[in-house]
């Protein structure tokens, strides 16, 4: 498209944009998305008359120039935008009297029309955005504009009845979070217990603890809400807290306008054009900015709806919704039959919420604290996956009694410890791997392969492995070194045998074992997170492009069947290294001065006694949402 006609949208889109204004309404989510789409396609309809009158426009300043109009009049005339005819054939019946001048006329009169073009397409755009934005409320049952009908909201939160005022999440520092979001536009939406409640699927100290929060936070005795110790140190308000604080704003930077000069807008005076270019560049990224804003404010209300899948009814039953209650000494702990499901239908837990097969519901012989952290143990499996779900909190004269009750009701405070590993030993090395990988620990890692048992050899490790996403690698060097790998995501071995595949993907190496006393975790910079998989004919290459091992892990850090040149004649051929800028603190290991590294296994080149793979799984979800 030639520059002037850019430029003249850009210049006709700074001018609306001044009139319009861009500041960020005030009211909730679905109010910052659509009015703003609104406004800016306000903004585009002028944009498209403003276009039309163009051609007119400049026709009344000929007949000016030739003394046909009084000024006043043709003012007149440029106010009624609404009734103009279109430009094109205006223009073309201007002659300059000369063929390139008329030309030239004809040009512009084309780009004016590919304008308008533009302002429809841009309007599309931003109708089709507010249209999907809206969508998001309308089709997961929400509303458009934040509940402020009532003084308070009244909620069964996990079994205990408490309420919270509607003043005190339409606070400045709390109406974008999710809890906010939720509450205020989705409370409908909520599971709803035998009284009609709606059910918040939450540990009830948490909320008290919000709600008190939320008190002083309208109070001129608290800015922020904030975790400290010990309810930071409690998963059971931690884990919440991180979940329920996070915001939909911020998608959208408001800032100030570019100023326009009437003599840009009039071509006159000298450098008024230049002026007028420059305007409209700004103008025209401050428009691709808004723009972008809006589609991440899309974005983050798609995430907030996958975030709020397990608390909301979404398109599971009712039946599945049921909210089942255990009694303790007159008061209630609550969970929703659906989150006891993860556990399987014959779990202890399971069978004694279900009133056809424990008829009592009393709960006798414990604490509604301790049953409360049980059951809020179980609930947390069932919150947004990616997430390390922490074993709870007591203090320690109660550890033995806690340990008793969570093995009456089929749970441990530690993760179920697969028997086979001969790497990977215990509760807490498995409990410190599985924090470090943050991923929740309510199904024990399966086995994919051990070279003890499956053969050093590649093929049969590709069999093994391949197709797996999340793959825990430990190695062994002699019977002092353990250390490995997490892989979030596949191993992807080339379509052709003879080649390499590289790509990137979130990894990190571990110790548990020699270079450091304790399960340690070396995270390592995005542009090293990379893995290199060689066909069962090829070779993973180093960065000068030659053929070193079977399989590269972390740009190269752990190779697997290394050998110069390489692929060695099996895996358990090793070279492993990392920088010194990479290590963690606590490193006792050796180290490299010539090229600045260290080491996890005993030296740099070793041959690993032992080698396991771990799938390490991600339990299903419930509660499909429409999200577009």
């Amino acid at each position: 498209m030639p520059v002037h006609t850019v430029t003249i949208h850009l210049y006709v889109i700074h001018r609306l944009a001044d009139e319009h204004g861009a500041s960020e309404p005030a009211a909730g989510p679905a109010a910052r998305g659509t009015s703003w789409a609104k406004r800016h396609c306000s903004m585009f309809q002028r944009l498209a008359m403003m276009l039309s009158a163009t051609g007119g426009s400049r026709r009344r300043r000929s007949s000016d120039r030739q003394g046909g109009s009084a000024p006043g009049a043709a003012a007149s005339s440029a106010d009624s935008s609404e009734s103009v005819t279109p430009c094109e054939p205006q223009l073309q019946s201007l002659t300059c009297g000369r063929e390139e001048g008329d030309l030239v006329l004809k040009e512009a009169a084309g780009c004016i029309d590919d304008l308008r073009e533009m302002a429809k397409t841009a309007m599309g755009e931003m109708e089709q955005l507010e249209d999907q934005i809206k969508q998001l409320f309308v089709a997961n049952g929400g509303i458009l504009q934040p509940r402020q009908t009532e003084d308070r909201i009244r909620l069964n939160v996990g079994g205990t009845v408490m309420s919270i005022p509607v003043s005190a999440l339409l606070h400045p520092k709390m109406k974008q979070t999710y809890l906010s979001t939720l509450l205020l536009h989705f409370t409908d939406q909520l599971p709803k217990d035998a009284n009609q409640l709606p059910f918040l699927e939450m540990h009830p100290p948490y909320f008290r603890w919000l709600r008190d929060q939320l008190a002083l936070l309208e109070s001129p005795h608290l800015d922020e809400i904030s975790l400290h110790s010990p309810e930071a140190d409690d998963p059971s308000h931690a884990e919440y807290h991180s979940l329920f604080m996070q915001t939909l704003g911020g998608a959208i930077e408001i800032g100030e306008q570019p100023q326009s000069t009437g003599t840009a807008a009039e071509g006159g005076g000298e450098g008024g054009a230049e002026r007028g270019f420059r305007q409209m560049e700004q103008c025209m990224r401050r428009y691709e900015g808004l723009l972008d804003g809006l589609r991440k404010q899309k974005e983050k209300m798609e995430a907030f709806l996958v975030a709020m899948g397990p608390f909301i009814k979404g398109d599971s039953s009712d039946e599945d919704t049921q909210v089942m209650t255990l009694s303790v000494s007159d008061e209630d702990v609550s969970v929703l039959r659906r989150t006891m499901a993860l556990l399987g239908p014959d779990h202890v837990l399971v069978k004694r919420f279900d009133r056809t097969q424990w008829p009592d519901q009393e709960v006798r012989q414990t604490s509604l604290r301790l049953l409360q952290l049980v059951v809020d143990f179980a609930r947390r499996f069932a919150m947004p996956s990616g997430r390390f779900v922490h074993p709870p909190v007591v203090a320690p004269h109660e550890k033995a009694i806690f340990g008793v009750e969570l093995g009456m009701y089929g749970l441990s405070s530690m993760p179920p410890v697969p028997g086979d590993s001969t790497i990977i030993k215990t509760a807490d090395e498995w409990l410190a791997v599985m924090k470090m990988a943050d991923k929740r620990i309510a199904v024990a890692p399966s086995l994919l392969y051990k070279s003890s048992r499956d053969t050093f050899g590649y093929p049969s490790f590709l069999n093994n492995v391949t197709g797996k996403s999340g793959l825990l690698f430990a190695l062994r060097d002699g019977d002092t070194h353990r250390f490995g790998a997490f892989i979030d995501g596949e191993l992807k071995p080339p379509d052709d045998p003879k080649q390499g595949n590289i790509y990137k993907v979130p990894v990190f190496l571990y110790s548990l074992s020699g270079a450091y006393e304790t399960p340690t975790k070396i995270e390592l910079p995005k542009d090293k997170q990379t893995v290199g998989v060689a066909g069962t004919e090829g070779a993973a290459k180093d960065k000068n492009d030659v053929p070193r091992a079977n399989v590269a892990i972390a740009n190269g850090s752990l190779w697997l069947g290394f050998a110069n040149p390489g692929p060695a004649a099996d895996l358990s051929s090793c070279q492993q290294w990392i920088r010194r800028q990479h290590l963690a603190n606590g490193y006792s290991g050796g180290i490299n001065t010539k090229d600045d590294e260290g080491y996890l296994a005993r030296k740099l080149n070793f041959t690993a006694s032992e080698i396991e793979v771990w799938h390490v799984q991600a339990p299903r979800q419930h509660a499909q949402l429409h999200v577009r």
